[in-house]
């Protein structure tokens, strides 16, 4: 077994279970959107009490990821990741098989939610063991990709399956590729070494806070514009999330075995690339959230076009990703994501600038310039990201990028969603404008605030060592 894995061939066979993982969790996140209406429909429920079904898919990978890092540290990458894919493709078999009502859809999607951490929290930090330091930002890259291929064919599968089947096709469609994924993992996955671990300690009331600080926080941002940003909800959210990071950070500073070494933070590299992280992903989800909108409701396109107008990000995000990790394999990481980060500024800047009389081709050369934008960052970022944490932290550090990755595309989501509907308000009542010119303004100051956002990402790009690697 171990000839296998050292061998180029058994290299690339791992790659692939790692891959195939971040395809089938990826399709999970935007197919069932789709059958939402559907599923109100079945279950006699509200669209406001469907809706959770897609909130508990992000917000219990949020509270979970980092903490299954640290588990695959303590207790083996292999084993957790044939749980991960058994674990998944059972509850893609029971969810329509026993839902008999919305609350019991919610619990499986739930429990989905916690097969989607056990897996992607490790995705990258497989990656990196298995690939040397001269290889691993172009085997990160292509490994990235399977995410945004995911991601598209979400909503197109899922569409297809909804249409001639029902929506328990779109769980069952999962099934297969969780059983190949098990058989692989079973046969190709070398078996962790022993001394890969220095304590078979879970740190549990660490794990606790954290999930409780990110917990609150993800609640009060996706509810903060119901609620209201002065709400005693709101509020009470993030008091929470302050006070129970507060309590994580002074409670491992005492233990043995923490769930995070926070000495990993005293490294720039892993620190600031953290943050360019969950800025980049903050406005690849701002722009995802803002452009069908525009291509419904301003251009008055149908919903199966804009979606196709949509692959384009993703496909040009395929066949960039793989030569921007080439690119930091050899050049670093900061060549790479610096122009990466400024395609995507770029994009901002051009679909600031639509109008009503836009062509949807317009729109696909941003979102290609997008697609450029994603596969060069995301691929060096993800490198630095993992290159810059022990061999033995592996876990974590692939925890700590899923986390970010998370909190980011809710922050995008949620920041979005806000200043769109602020600034409308605002040009209502002080221009003459039709509705559809006050919501072009209102997005293009929202792809403004996406511009910020990228500029300081930026500048942490540009103060990132040119060199802190740590094979150890």
């Amino acid at each position: 077994m171990k000839r296998i894995y050292e061998s180029k061939y058994g290299k690339w066979l791992i790659f692939s279970v790692t891959s195939m993982a971040n395809l089938v969790v990826s399709f999970s996140i935007n197919s069932l959107n789709l059958a939402l209406p559907t599923l109100a429909k079945d279950f006699g429920a509200s669209q406001n009490n469907v809706s959770w079904l897609a909130l508990v898919y992000s917000l219990l990978p949020c509270c979970t990821l980092l903490i299954l890092g640290r588990t695959a540290e303590l207790y083996g990458y292999k084993r957790q990741f044939k749980i991960g894919f058994f674990f998944f493709g059972t509850v893609c078999i029971a969810a329509p098989l026993l839902s008999v009502n919305l609350g019991t859809l919610i619990f499986f999607r739930c429990l989905q939610g916690i097969g989607y951490s056990i897996m992607i929290s490790i995705t990258q930090a497989i990656v990196s063991r298995t690939f040397d330091l001269n290889e691993r930002g172009k085997a990160l890259g292509i490994n990235s990709v399977f995410i945004s291929i995911g991601l598209a064919a979400g909503p197109t599968v899922g569409g297809f399956l909804l249409t001639h089947f029902s929506w328990h096709a779109i769980f069952y469609f999962n099934v297969p590729f969780c059983v190949l994924g098990f058989i692989l993992t079973s046969f190709v996955m070398p078996e962790d070494k022993k001394e890969d671990s220095e304590s078979k300690n879970m740190d549990w009331f660490g794990a606790i806070l954290f999930a409780i600080s990110v917990g609150a926080f993800s609640i009060g941002i996706n509810f903060g514009n119901k609620w209201g940003f002065i709400s005693v909800w709101f509020l009470g959210c993030m008091f929470l999330s302050i006070l129970a990071l507060y309590f994580f950070i002074m409670h491992e500073k005492r233990i043995e075995s923490p769930l995070m070494s926070l000495q990993l933070f005293k490294n720039k590299t892993f620190s600031m690339a953290n943050v360019v992280c969950m800025l980049s992903y903050l406005v690849q989800q701002l722009i995802t959230y803002l452009v069908p909108f525009y291509l419904i409701d301003i251009l008055l396109l149908p919903s199966d076009r804009s979606g196709l107008i949509m692959l384009a990000s993703p496909i040009m995000m395929m066949i960039m990703s793989p030569v921007g990790g080439s690119l930091t394999d050899k050049r670093g990481t900061r060549l790479p994501a610096g122009i990466g980060l400024l395609f995507i500024c770029g994009s901002c800047l051009l679909m600031s600038s639509l109008k009503q009389s836009s062509s949807y081709v317009m729109v696909i050369l941003t979102l290609l310039a997008m697609g450029i934008g994603n596969g060069l960052s995301v691929s060096s970022i993800n490198t630095a990201i993992l290159s810059s944490a022990p061999r033995k932290n592996a876990g974590i550090a692939s925890g700590m990028l899923a986390t970010m990755r998370n909190l980011g595309q809710t922050l995008g989501v949620a920041s979005s969603s806000v200043i769109l509907t602020s600034r409308q308000l605002i040009y209502s009542k002080t221009t003459n404008l039709s509705d559809k010119g006050v919501y072009l303004l209102a997005q293009r100051d929202t792809y403004y605030f996406g511009i910020f956002i990228l500029i300081v990402a930026l500048i942490f790009v540009f103060l990132l060592p040119h060199s802190e690697t740590n094979e150890t």
